[in-house]
Formats: structure tokens, C-alpha cells, sequence
């Protein structure tokens, strides 16, 4: 549960302040990323799905640098003397960096001061300011009248007021765009939560604001996998089911049950096995253990799983993680090319879809 994790809680705190203060902005902007893997069944099918891994609704990305790979595809099939029509048509354009670059104008025209400047909530030393840029870059182009500035939480602990009517700043900030913020690691002291409050509270547009941001931990996925829940809030049944094609099992360690899907239905056979703890000491090699926050490097595999649920001691250390039913993408031979590095040859990868999408 949400209260289990310290990260998690310190948001739904601030939610909770924002809510009893009254929401100064109602409108709702997201810029998100939905990934996906293709999932090799391992029953004797061997049959191939797309499936879910998470939803980011929080600094996705590489919505910047993903939309020049096309061009880089290109240019290495030419040096590569590669010519065939058939196989450049493939490589797919890619307009991700214009797509966000327009949502972020158009939050900005709905917040109705053509005055008031973009902010972007960036990291101390931020290894994706070439991502990052790529978007300022594209909302000046497109309306070289707006003013797009950069700052850190802390910056903003320091330099940021909140007027009475609920502007931010002594330049009042129309949008402000998080690419921090989404990992403990982003608050290294009060200072920069009391920046997100401060943000929080203010009638600049927040994307996200502290509600959506919450909406993408991993214990909403976890719900949203249960059965009736996407009933609840989707008339579409059509719709329904394609969402729900893509799901894999997600389970509270809390649970005394799983659902049933398709590849770990086979543990709703053994009666010992219906509680969530005893199906992952089981098999750990089925599942990836997550913890609700974003920002990767977090998750437990095979009998990593193991070792930490047997050396919990008690279920307070790890009720806020989520078992995942491992998706097992079939690996391609490919090239690893990095900064310093002199790799020869080619390594086994798995490929990742992300989906981006902009929501006001």
C-alpha cells in the first residue's frame, strides 16, 4: 500500500494539503509514455503479444532524442551502402518532440496570460538535457514569443513565492514541466519538497499535477488489473478488452489470490499456492518484484525475489511492492555503441515500444 512507502507518502501528503487548500488549477496536463514489450509466451504456444510493462506520468523520456533516431537509422543504412526502397520505408517517422512541444503551447495559451513563462523542473546534473532541449527548442520555433527557463526543485525553494491569488514567481509561471521529481533521489533534502508544494499550491498548470503523478504508481496499475475495475470506468467494451489484452498479472504481496492469467494460471491449481508470497518463492524466475515509484533500477528478479522476501521480517518491509508477471521479449542480435568504448561485434537486446501521448 501507498503508506507503506515514505516516497509515496510524502506525495499523498501533499495531495492531501493541496485538496483540503482547494485546487487552484483545474485543469489536468499530461505528457505520458505507456511501454510495451513483446511478450513470448512460454506455454507451448509460443505466441507473441504486446504487453504493458508501466504507464509514466511523470518526466517521461526521450520524446526529443527518439525523434532524430529515424534520421540516424537513415544515415547508417546510406554509409552502409544499403539502397533498397523496401527497407528505408520501414524506418517510420517519428513526431514525438513536435507532438509534446504543442501540448506544452497549448497549456500555456489555456492558462490566458500570453505574459507568463514554461518552466521546466529539471535535475541538478541532468544527463537528459539534450532530450529536454530538443522540446524548448520546438516550442520557440513554434511561437518565439514564449519564455521557456530551466530551474532545479531547489532553485525554486529559494526564488519562488506564491502571491495570494495564487501566481507563482515574481514572473508568473504558466506551465510548469517536470522532468524531476518522479524518484527519492530527485528531494535530496527538504528543501526541494517544500519546492513542490509551493508549485503544488500555485494556479500554474502542472504536468504533471500531484493527483497524476500518483495515478501512475505501480499500485494503480495493480488495481486497475483487477476484474471489474476498467468496467467501472470504460463504457466501450470493445476498448475494454484490447486494454486489458495487453495486461500481464500484477499482485499485492498483501493478496490471497491471484487472477488468472494466462501464464501463471497454472498456480490457481495448487491451493497452496494462492497466496501471493508462497507463488513467488515458488517460482521466482516468473515475476519481476517492483516498488511503486518510477525511475527504474528498483526491481528484484528471480531469486533476487527470493532473498528478499525471505529476509523481510515482516510484511510492513515489503507491502508496498508489486509482483509483476515477468514479460520475456525474444532477444535480436544488435550493436551497443557508447561514449569511451570499443565494443566489437554484436550482444543480445530486447526492444521496447513507448507509446507517447499528450492528455489536457
Amino acid at each position: 500500500s501507498l503508506q507503506d512507502d515514505e516516497f509515496s507518502t510524502r506525495l499523498m501528503n501533499i495531495y492531501t494539503q493541496v485538496v483540503q487548500e482547494g485546487i487552484a488549477q483545474p485543469i489536468n496536463f499530461i505528457l505520458s509514455r505507456s511501454d510495451y514489450m513483446l511478450h513470448k509466451s512460454r506455454n507451448d504456444n509460443n505466441q507473441q503479444s504486446l504487453k504493458q510493462v508501466e504507464f509514466n506520468t511523470i518526466a517521461a523520456g526521450c520524446p526529443g532524442t527518439t525523434s532524430i533516431v529515424p534520421s540516424l537509422h537513415r544515415y547508417v543504412l546510406q554509409e552502409l551502402g544499403i539502397t533498397d526502397k523496401n527497407v528505408s520505408e520501414k524506418i517510420i517517422d517519428n513526431n514525438c518532440t513536435e507532438s509534446f512541444a504543442d501540448g506544452i503551447l497549448t497549456a500555456w495559451n489555456m492558462y490566458g496570460n500570453d505574459k507568463a513563462i514554461i518552466m521546466f523542473v529539471i535535475m541538478t546534473d541532468d544527463y537528459n538535457i539534450c532530450d529536454q532541449r530538443h522540446i524548448e527548442y520546438a516550442i520557440k520555433k513554434a511561437d518565439p514569443s514564449v519564455t521557456v527557463v530551466r530551474c532545479t526543485l531547489a532553485e525554486i525553494a529559494d526564488k519562488g513565492t506564491l502571491r495570494d491569488d495564487k501566481t507563482f514567481l515574481n514572473q508568473e509561471v504558466a506551465v510548469v514541466y517536470y522532468r524531476s521529481g518522479y524518484a527519492p533521489n530527485c528531494y535530496p533534502s527538504e528543501k526541494e519538497w517544500d519546492a513542490r508544494l509551493l508549485v503544488e499550491r500555485s494556479r500554474s498548470i502542472k504536468c504533471p499535477n500531484i493527483a497524476t503523478h500518483l495515478a501512475g504508481v505501480k499500485t494503480i496499475q495493480q488495481v486497475l488489473t483487477e476484474p471489474g475495475i476498467l468496467e467501472s470506468l470504460i463504457s466501450d467494451k470493445d476498448a475494454i478488452e484490447r486494454m486489458r489484452s495487453t495486461f500481464v498479472g500484477l499482485y499485492s504481496l498483501e493478496d490471497k489470490c491471484c487472477y488468472g492469467f494466462p501464464d501463471t494460471s497454472r498456480y490457481l491449481e495448487d491451493s497452496n499456492s494462492k497466496n501471493v508470497v508462497d507463488m513467488a518463492l515458488k517460482d521466482p524466475e516468473s515475476f519481476v518484484l517492483k516498488p511503486p515509484r518510477e525511475g527504474g533500477g528498483n526491481n528484484y528478479f528471480g531469486e533476487e525475489i527470493r532473498t528478499f522476501l525471505n529476509s523481510a521480517t515482516n510484511s510492513d518491509e515489503y507491502s508496498s511492492y508489486i509482483l509483476m508477471d515477468r514479460i520475456f521479449p525474444e532477444a535480436s542480435n544488435n550493436c551497443i555503441i557508447k561514449a569511451e568504448s570499443t565494443n566489437e561485434g554484436t550482444e543480445k537486446v530486447v526492444s521496447e515500444l513507448g507509446i507517447f501521448g499528450v492528455y489536457i
